[in-house]
């Protein structure tokens, strides 16, 4: 059990295999139809402009203070923008809210948009008094400072990338103290520009992704993670390759500069930014590197499983992992690490003796699947059957025995001699004992003995009597016989009767 403890405990560090990434981005248009403007008041230091729009309402913001307002026109797309200026685009107005009041909100968005030019371009949109002490009634220069303080942070981070890894500690799922799964360790990731990610997982049947927990799922917050789980009773191989795919989709909202067909008005960016899209993926490959060790009892005469073996499997150093008892499906013993292992009998199946004989097995990287049997002899059944004379005891040849099973199978016939009859081989169960032939000289008996073989009458000694045959005269020829004699008397009798009178007539 040491060793298999070591072996669980064993920490892998599994990286990320690969990363794929796929950049959808949504059409930006070719060219825009600027529409009229919209005065504004001159919030600070007195300096006022004019709103930009497309002829459809949407928002647009001047890159060039110093040119005349881009308006009624067509203005064509010339490029990109940096991250700086998208990111006043996504936090400035429309997107977002400053005052409450829409020409507030928009004068701080494209005064911040200036700034920002003139700090990171060179430009000098905004003069000093604007930037400093100019008048600021509606206290709004404090969101334009932030708004560019913010972008220049933004542009020296450049547009976000998309992106997603992944690692975990052990590669090699473990199975869990209640013995239902095979589970992994955390698997950490990391991801930009995204706010959750899917997982999907191939190799294994069953197999699930679960937050730490154990709640089941497939999609999950970037900062959670997660272990991929398999059910024990879906793993019939000793060795599963598993791979986890994760992937998630991030949004990259990029600024674009349009150029009216006027170069004397103003070069323009929408407030509304298309985002680009970016799916990206990343695999961690697991495994379930299990041994799967079949232990079957079987029959040494019939090859047939059996059950009721009582039986210990130990480690090299002899200490127990498992023991229990053989069924006529095999005994199935997965997980276990490589090295020597010795399985025992400490209880014989009834009927079997006990087998003494400790089979030693060995499970490496090449050899992790096995079965091994485990053979059990039959204990000796034994019958004995002697014919005798019931008078003397002496035992009689010559009697013809038949022996029959409880269905009335015959499964011995012989004749006696005068040793006995040593019959082996026979099952547990009930048999019958007859003779079909009596010895010589002896009267055939009828009697038809049952006995019985099993674990606590593996013998038995049977012993069957026969009488002499007795010679009885015929009785109606002994009395004709003694007639004659009776007669014969009387006659010579008479005869001298006769002789003597006859002498006696002549004196």
């Amino acid at each position: 059990m040491k060793s298999l403890k070591k072996f669980l405990v064993a920490v892998l560090v599994a990286v990320v295999t690969f990363c794929t990434l796929q950049t959808t981005v949504n059409a930006v248009p070719q060219s825009i139809q600027l529409g009229s403007p919209e005065q504004l008041d001159g919030y600070i230091a007195g300096v006022r402009f004019t709103t930009k729009t497309t002829i459809d309402g949407e928002l647009l913001y001047c890159l060039d203070m110093k040119k005349f307002t881009a308006q009624n026109t067509v203005a064509h797309l010339v490029g990109e923008r940096d991250a700086g200026v998208a990111y006043i685009m996504v936090n400035g107005y429309p997107n977002k809210e400053f005052t409450g009041d829409r020409l507030m909100d928009y004068y701080i968005t494209q005064t911040a948009l200036w700034w920002y030019l003139d700090d990171t371009t060179g430009s000098t949109n905004l003069g000093a008094s604007f930037k400093t002490t100019g008048s600021d009634p509606h206290n709004l220069r404090p969101y334009i400072k932030d708004l560019v303080a913010k972008a220049k942070e933004a542009k020296a981070q450049g547009y976000q990338k998309t992106t997603i890894s992944a690692s975990v500690a052990n590669e090699t799922l473990k199975i869990t103290s209640d013995g239902k799964y095979y589970e992994s360790g955390e698997i950490t990731v990391k991801a930009t520009n995204m706010s959750e990610y899917n997982v999907k997982i191939s190799g294994a049947d069953g197999a699930v992704a679960v937050t730490t927990d154990g709640t089941e799922k497939t999609t999950f917050g970037v900062n959670e993670s997660f272990k991929v789980r398999v059910p024990v009773a879906k793993v019939d191989t000793a060795l599963v390759d598993i791979t986890v795919t994760i992937s998630g989709t991030g949004k990259i909202y990029k600024a674009y500069e349009y150029q009216p067909e006027s170069d004397n008005q103003q070069n323009v960016t929408p407030s509304i930014i298309s985002p680009v899209e970016e799916n990206v993926e990343t695999t961690v490959n697991l495994n379930i590197s299990t041994s799967k060790i079949t232990i079957v009892k079987v029959d040494k005469a019939t090859g047939n499983a059996i059950a009721g073996a009582e039986l210990v499997l130990k480690d090299s150093d002899g200490n127990e992992i498992t023991s229990w008892t053989s069924t006529t499906l095999g005994h199935v013993i997965k997980n276990l690490p490589n090295g020597t292992y010795t399985v025992e009998e400490t209880k014989a199946p009834e009927g079997y003796e006990l087998d003494t004989e400790v089979v030693t097995f060995t499970i490496d990287d090449n050899n992790r699947e096995q079965k091994i049997k485990f053979y059990n002899e039959a204990q000796e059944r034994v019958v004995n059957i002697i014919k005798v004379d019931q008078s003397t005891g002496q035992p009689l040849a010559g009697a013809v025995i038949v022996v029959r099973d409880s269905d009335g199978n015959e499964v011995a016939r012989f004749t006696t001699t005068t040793d006995p009859y040593v019959l082996t081989g026979l099952k547990d169960g009930t048999y019958t004992v007859e003779e079909v032939e009596a010895p010589a000289g002896y009267q055939k008996t009828d009697e038809v003995i049952t006995f019985t073989l099993d674990a606590e009458h593996p013998s038995q000694q049977i012993t069957i009597e026969n009488y002499p045959e007795v010679y009885v005269p015929n009785t109606s020829t002994a009395s004709s016989f003694l007639l004659v004699i009776l007669g014969l008397a009387i006659i010579g009798g008479g005869f001298k009767f006769v002789q003597k009178n006859s002498k006696f007539n002549r004196i």
